[in-house]
């Protein structure tokens, strides 16, 4: 480990008098324990060169400098070491790394010591874990004197499909190295199927009741206490009319300019509760066909209750 870290120094030895602006660094660990990097250097002006090193040997690198694909040479030993000779103010590195994941009993821990051996404004970094993989708990790892992830500052966050942890660091100081550590665990397939299981149920359920929950709503009766004063009057036009209405008798009856009552009905179109059907030189408002049938649905049984 000592050569890796010595070896670490030629990060950003090309610099020249140019500055760091930002180092970002962008790393999802794979099932098979490799992990695909995407490191991005970016200075306050032109450089004629940038180096990036590694401790890890390298596999389907491509390097764009100002995202145009850089002139860069690669060489593999105890590391890898980039060169690129390709004047610009930001370089793109991309590559997968490999035999950075250690095994630990049930565990695995993705580990990586980044070396500040330039200045450098600000350092963002973030591990992606694999698709089926979750968070180590802190309390499983209770007596080992390790933590789920290192430096403690990390915070935790999903993108929906990975967890990952991210970390940013403003003007670390030159020299110092930034230990990285993340400890997860695989699930298992059933746990896999059970988690997927879940998921599936809780979006069935909620989409049920939604449209629960929209049919139940879109009667007028439950629909005019949330409309606005306008639009509330032209429903009850609506509502009197069994659902079909001339647009001048809204205007007639609401005493609203002809351009308010547009507006309204446009509103409603909208929200899905009536159509316009321009016949001629009139208008003629109805009720969207399932609303007026869950509103005559309401009245039959009204009417039953009566009897």
């Amino acid at each position: 480990m000592k050569a890796y870290l010595l070896a670490a120094v030629f990060l950003f030895a090309s610099i020249g008098h140019a500055s760091l602006t930002n180092w970002d660094v962008d790393i999802s660990v794979n099932d098979d324990g490799s992990s695909d990097w995407k490191v991005v250097l970016t200075y306050n002006e032109t450089v004629q060169q940038s180096d990036y090193f590694i401790l890890s040997r390298i596999s389907d690198a491509q390097i764009f400098a100002n995202n145009q694909t850089a002139s860069c040479r690669v060489t593999q030993d105890i590391g890898t070491s980039i060169v690129c000779t390709t004047p610009a103010a930001q370089y793109t590195y991309r590559f997968r790394a490999d035999r950075l994941v250690d095994n630990l009993q049930n565990f695995k821990a993705f580990r990586y010591p980044f070396s500040v051996t330039s200045n450098v404004d600000r350092i963002s970094i973030v591990v992606k874990m694999p698709l089926a993989a979750v968070l180590a708990e802190q309390e499983k790892l209770s007596g080992t004197g390790l933590r789920s992830f290192e430096p403690q500052s990390g915070a935790e966050g999903s993108d929906g499909r990975r967890i990952f942890i991210s970390w940013v660091f403003d003007n670390p100081t030159l020299g110092q190295t930034i230990n990285i550590s993340v400890i997860y665990e695989l699930i298992s397939g059933f746990e896999q199927f059970a988690v997927f299981a879940v998921i599936l149920a809780a979006v069935v359920i909620g989409f049920i009741l939604a449209i629960v929950f929209v049919f139940r709503r879109r009667t007028i009766r439950d629909m005019l206490p949330i409309l606005n004063d306008g639009e509330r009057k032209a429903m009850e036009i609506l509502l009197r009319e069994k659902g079909e209405v001339d647009q001048r008798i809204i205007v007639k009856e609401t005493d609203f300019s002809k351009a308010k009552v547009s507006r309204i009905i446009g509103d409603l179109v909208d929200r899905g509760l009536v159509e316009k059907i321009i016949k001629g030189r009139k208008n003629l408002i109805k009720l969207k066909k399932h609303i007026k049938q869950a509103e005559r649905k309401i009245e039959n049984k009204t009417d039953k209750n009566r009897v």
